[in-house]
């Protein structure tokens, strides 16, 4: 599975309606981003790299040396990469496991809607910030 999606990623993958003029938007505003991600590493860095550019810079996926989601390793490595630390970031997420890794970072978590995950299993894990589009990510920044 994992040399075939290595080679076939890009089907069916594309950026959510709204999220490039998002990403414009926090780049305008001076923000630092980065995509960590369960999915293989050897993917997630020419994902990224083909639909987002320079624009996301830090592109973690799953590697031996980093624990998965949501254990905060790949976000600590993330911060450590764009050289932030974690109160000047914000975690933004589309499933529980998103939600959990927020946590155990130590990081505020803005839940999208939009994603992998409907907002009864945002609330059964406690989120509290909620974004329902790209936009709305904006209000709690």
């Amino acid at each position: 599975m994992q040399t075939y999606y290595k080679a076939h990623n890009q089907i069916k993958t594309a950026p959510y309606p709204g999220v490039l003029d998002l990403i414009g938007e926090l780049r305008r505003r001076g923000c630092a981003l980065a995509v960590v991600s369960n999915k293989p590493d050897s993917s997630v860095k020419p994902l990224v790299r083909f639909y987002f550019g320079d624009a996301i810079p830090v592109a973690i996926g799953q590697r031996p040396d980093v624990r998965r989601k949501p254990a905060p390793d790949a976000v600590e490595e993330a911060l450590r990469q764009l050289g932030r630390d974690r109160d000047q970031a914000v975690y933004v997420g589309d499933s529980e496991v998103d939600l959990y890794t927020a946590r155990n970072a130590g990081m505020d978590c803005i839940s999208v809607t939009w994603g992998f995950r409907d907002r009864d299993v945002l609330d059964r894990a406690g989120a509290t910030r909620y974004a329902n589009t790209p936009a709305e990510v904006l209000n709690w920044l």
